[in-house]
């Protein structure tokens, strides 16, 4: 299985979605970023913030202040930086170490108290490295379709959940996209069908919000 993550570079410091507008987020430019880009196989995509709305799906996890939020499949830290800003502390979680080492890095960027909000953690294919009751959100995106046992995955997912904790997932539509794999896409209903055999409540689907993706909320 491929490596599940949101490989994308922000530009320098903490100003990573500015005043709702995603799609001016920018690339750094600096020499030993690209180079860092080049040596994993990262290739940004600079439409990412305008077809993927980042600041949109933040704000599908609610007020974050108190709460500890896991990023599965966080890559190089698209969606860990800005999380680092609102909430109590996010997890980085992904398969690539060489990813999970680059946040080490970026955090030297950071000012401290976001940096101390970060903690990176390595796990295996179909194994989100979690505890139970350990977390009030999971953010899960385009990492539903690497997964090759989702409702043993998801049982997981739900049991790291604590009371009241949420679920957002976040992956692509089926159909031929400009964007995003070529296919195991798995249709919203399936995805539905999971996450409720899983144990999820109050699962809502909203196809509509983004050009090429759905996200899916679930308690």
């Amino acid at each position: 299985m491929g490596s599940f993550s949101c490989k994308e570079r922000k530009r320098s410091g903490s100003d990573f979605f500015t005043s709702g507008t995603p799609n001016e987020i920018a690339i750094d430019s600096l020499d030993p970023v690209n180079e860092l880009n080049i040596e994993l196989n990262i290739n940004p995509d600079p439409n990412r913030g305008t077809w993927q709305n980042p600041d949109l799906i933040i704000r599908k996890m609610g007020p974050l202040a108190d709460k500890i939020v896991a990023d599965i499949g966080s890559g190089t830290g698209y969606f860990t930086m800005p999380i680092a800003r609102l909430a109590n502390r996010v997890i980085a979680i992904d398969i690539e170490q060489r990813y999970l080492d680059y946040i080490e890095d970026y955090k030297l960027e950071l000012p401290v108290e976001e940096a101390d909000r970060i903690e990176t953690r390595l796990t295996v294919a179909n194994e989100p490295n979690l505890h139970s009751d350990e977390v009030d959100v999971v953010l899960m995106v385009n990492v539903f379709y690497y997964l090759t046992n989702r409702p043993e995955y998801m049982k997981i997912v739900r049991d790291a959940l604590r009371k009241e904790g949420m679920l957002v997932l976040v992956d692509f539509k089926p159909g031929e996209l400009p964007v995003g794999p070529a296919d195991n896409k798995v249709p919203t209903a399936e995805v539905a069908a999971i996450l409720e055999k899983a144990g999820f409540e109050n699962i809502v689907v909203d196809s509509t919000s983004l050009a090429y993706q759905y996200i899916v909320t679930a308690h």
